[in-house]
């Protein structure tokens, strides 16, 4: 498979220039927000550290072996680029430990902060990522490029899986197919993988459907029969649109809500709904594995925000510098892909 998002419709074209990133770790800059403060005691010493050229698993077992435990007593709340400099945090179960343990830092990562908390640090608890890029080598027409980034800052960006969800060879989804349907074949396929495999499906059948939203000209606003999430939520809600509602919608409160699809009835009704069911029946083969799996139907807002997003291009360098701040699960990727291509390279 190609690159999995390219094919996709973008609600204000296809982008103009294209760029290369992570030219270097400093290139590419992530500080994780936790939203929320350690409460200052407890048996989880909380760590934040900042490390480059190093993936989140590499640093547990770094850690984990400095302090001679096993690497499960370790929690952290998302994976990080390998080819960055990244700042996160790390939680340390250490029952009866009344200070901090001696911790050598090395060339790779270094302890920014650290204090007690109650509770282990869990997959998806910070509430948003910091990014401080470059993009380089632009090509192509860069002149339209603060009228895109001024209409994602007004009405958001297509909130796509990004290419990471679909494995480094981009080809998640056929190896699902092939493993999941042949389970006889393949009985000591790991919880972490089937997860994995099952995650690239849904989030296939997600993009797929999206893309058809937008192709049909459903962006702007609301679609008749469309379930609404109150953004920055999971809170989901039915209700006849009005003019209220297509107010906050147009205002970036509330977006539709977009099939994760498994058992159970949706949420969606009329037009938003005969959309869905279109492309499920396009893609049997993913559907029925998702139904075998017995997965349940979840939902995904439409869009994403850019949270204080600043794009200065100097065409003298020939680049561009981006900061933005991304909920957690939006993809910096899905946001880049809507003004310039970073996917050669």
């Amino acid at each position: 498979m190609s690159n999995i998002q390219q094919g996709l419709a973008y609600p204000y074209g296809a982008p103009e220039c294209s760029g290369l990133i992570k030219q270097t770790a400093q290139d590419f800059k992530v500080s994780e927000q936790l939203g929320f403060t350690p409460t200052g005691s407890g048996e989880h010493l909380f760590l934040y550290v900042q490390k480059t050229d190093l993936t989140t698993p590499q640093l547990v077992d770094q850690l984990a072996e400095q302090l001679a435990i096993a690497p499960r007593l370790i929690g952290y709340s998302g994976l990080k680029d390998k080819q960055a400099v990244t700042e996160q945090w790390i939680s340390v179960h250490l029952p009866g430990c009344k200070q901090m343990p001696e911790i050598q830092s090395t060339p790779q990562w270094q302890i920014l902060a650290s204090d007690w908390h109650d509770k282990k640090l869990r997959v998806g608890t910070h509430r948003s990522n910091r990014f401080d890029i470059v993009i380089r080598q632009l090509d192509g027409n860069c002149a339209n490029l603060q009228q895109r980034i001024e209409q994602i800052a007004q009405s958001g960006f297509a909130n796509y899986f990004g290419e990471q969800r679909f494995g480094a060879q981009q080809d998640n989804v056929e190896q699902a197919l092939k493993i999941l349907n042949n389970r006889h074949k393949n009985k000591r396929l790991s919880r972490h993988k089937k997860s994995l495999f099952l995650s690239a499906l849904r989030s296939e059948l997600y993009n797929q459907i999206l893309s058809s939203r937008i192709e049909q000209g459903h962006w702007l606003q609301p679609l008749q029969g469309d379930a609404l999430m109150l953004a920055g939520t999971q809170s989901v809600f039915s209700e006849p649109l009005d003019d209220t509602l297509r107010q906050r919608y147009t205002e970036l409160d509330l977006h539709s809500a977009v099939s994760l699809y498994g058992t159970g009835d949706s949420r969606l009704q009329d037009q938003a709904l005969a959309i869905e069911e279109a492309v499920l029946a396009a893609n049997t083969a993913l559907r029925d594995t998702l139904l075998q799996e017995k997965l349940k139907r979840a939902c995904r807002a439409n869009r994403a925000i850019a949270h204080h997003l600043s794009v200065v291009y100097t065409a003298q360098k020939n680049e561009i510098q981006l900061q933005v701040e991304l909920d957690r699960g939006v993809y910096l990727t899905s946001l880049l892909q809507h003004f310039v291509d970073c996917t050669a390279g």
